[in-house]
């Protein structure tokens, strides 16, 4: 019932999320959740927003814009928008929704209480949850929460993954 993602940064595991997303979204599932796409300038990587996948609304999870919130690598976190945001997002998902998904459980978004009991309601739910989670979290998620199939993201599978997912919580064996 609860589905993880993880790998080392960069190697696909947001857009594992995403073909995942549209594969059941294709099959008529209704999705909810939040998934959090960074922001380039340039090039160069400068933000990350945070949205809720039912309703649309963005907000600015981290910046590299100096601000008041804790400072995780060299983004700055908006705690505003990351509490505001992801707690209804989430909410609304177990409420409405056939599957929550939550982009990503890393160390921006545990920086936030609010986030980190949002996302322990979700874990101890019986609704359907997939989460991508930091490579270093996977262990002490997979030790407090039961019934956790966990996919590592490697160059070599990450473009059979997200049909494998999709298969199981079609097949209901997740």
């Amino acid at each position: 019932m609860k589905t993880i993602i993880t790998g080392r940064p960069g190697i696909g595991k947001s857009t594992v999320l995403k073909e995942v997303i549209k594969v059941l979204e294709a099959n008529g599932w209704r999705v909810g959740g939040i998934i959090c796409p960074e922001v380039r300038t340039g090039g160069r990587r400068v933000a990350f927003e945070i949205v809720d996948l039912l309703t649309g609304e963005r907000g600015t999870l981290a910046s590299t814009n100096p601000s008041n919130g804790p400072i995780v690598g060299r983004y700055y976190v908006n705690m505003a928008d990351l509490d505001r945001i992801s707690v209804n997002a989430i909410n609304r998902s177990l409420e409405e929704a056939d599957l929550t998904a939550i982009d990503e459980i890393g160390p921006m978004e545990m920086k936030s209480s609010a986030f980190r009991n949002i996302v322990t309601k979700a874990l101890l739910s019986d609704k359907k949850i997939i989460a991508v989670v930091h490579i270093g979290m996977v262990r002490n998620i997979t030790s407090n929460f039961h019934n956790i199939r966990v996919f590592e993201i490697t160059e070599h599978n990450r473009n059979l993954i997200p049909g494998e997912i999709a298969k199981r919580l079609l097949r209901g064996s997740i």
